[in-house]
């Protein structure tokens, strides 16, 4: 069969276009399907084959700016590293009507996203990188199924159907958007969309000391025990971020930053001791900074 110049450039674009597309399966190796099968055997010949069908999804980056410099094998050994990590940071945290089975999932499940966006040419230690994206995993589930007092599931639904709304409708009209507007939007009913909006004030509790304080000894110990929050886990978590900082930081520059906050000591002082100017001392302390701010508000900056 003959074909036109037209056909055949399509044809060839086709080809090239499958050719530059790529595989996104792992290579995926069968068994024989049963011990008693005999040697030769069509069915056990073809099941005992390994199929190389391209890279493991692990291996794919996210975004375009994102690649994955971790093979699948490197992701998962990651995760079942710090798999105690993240159920250790889902107990951090609880609220009414959230299941610890369920905040725990929630964390693994930052771990795994954790593991899969992880680049080791960022000179950065996993743990650092890990625990803000488990965290903030935590957080968002919180925000989004927690309850005082659960509310039936239709009310639950229609409430989401006005956050989904609410953003978009508040840009178009310059202002908050009123109970009548979300329910056109949401293709609620005015009824539905008051009772969405009271269910969602259930999601935020009352502090447990601001109108009724408890006043005898013993309700304020158990108050302040109810409120306070162990502050270890977050000094780990500065101190892991400031770490991963200062990585490459020279000696001297430790020493200007231990001298000027550990110290205390003055940009004077700080001349003295390194034998320079306070001018000096000044532009290298500021240089240094915005070093490091740049490095903790972005960890991808080196």
């Amino acid at each position: 069969m003959l074909f036109s110049q037209t056909q055949r450039s399509r044809l060839q674009e086709s080809v090239r276009q499958e050719q530059s597309m790529p595989t996104v399966y792992q290579q995926v190796s069968i068994s024989p399907l049963s011990p008693d099968s005999k040697p030769g055997n069509a069915l056990q010949e073809s099941a005992s084959r390994t199929f190389s069908l391209g890279p493991s999804p692990l291996d794919l980056p996210l975004s375009p700016h994102a690649a994955i410099s971790k093979s699948g094998a490197g992701a998962a050994q990651l995760v079942l590293q710090f798999m105690g990590l993240a159920d250790a940071l889902s107990r951090r945290y609880s609220a009414p009507g959230c299941e610890a089975e369920d905040l725990q999932q929630v964390a693994r499940l930052g771990l795994v996203k954790a593991a899969r966006r992880y680049r080791e040419s960022g000179n950065h230690g996993f743990m650092a990188f890990a625990v803000p994206t488990i965290t903030g995993e935590l957080k968002r589930y919180l925000r989004d199924h927690s309850w005082v007092v659960r509310p039936p599931r239709p009310i639950q639904e229609a409430r989401l159907k006005i956050r989904q709304v609410r953003p978009e409708l508040t840009q178009h009209l310059g202002k908050a958007p009123s109970t009548a507007d979300l329910s056109v939007a949401a293709g609620l009913s005015v009824a539905e969309t008051t009772l969405a909006l009271l269910a969602e004030m259930a999601m935020v509790a009352q502090p447990i000391e601001q109108n009724d304080a408890p006043t005898s000894y013993e309700g304020q110990v158990h108050a302040a025990r109810l409120a306070t929050e162990d502050p270890g886990y977050e000094r780990v978590e500065q101190k892991l971020t400031l770490e991963a900082a200062l990585r490459d930081t020279s000696e001297e520059d430790r020493r200007l930053l231990h001298l000027r906050f550990v110290l205390e000591f003055s940009q004077g002082q700080i001349a003295q001791e390194f034998g320079v100017s306070q001018m000096q001392i000044s532009r290298r302390l500021q240089r240094l900074l915005d070093r490091l701010g740049r490095r903790l508000t972005d960890p991808a900056d080196k």
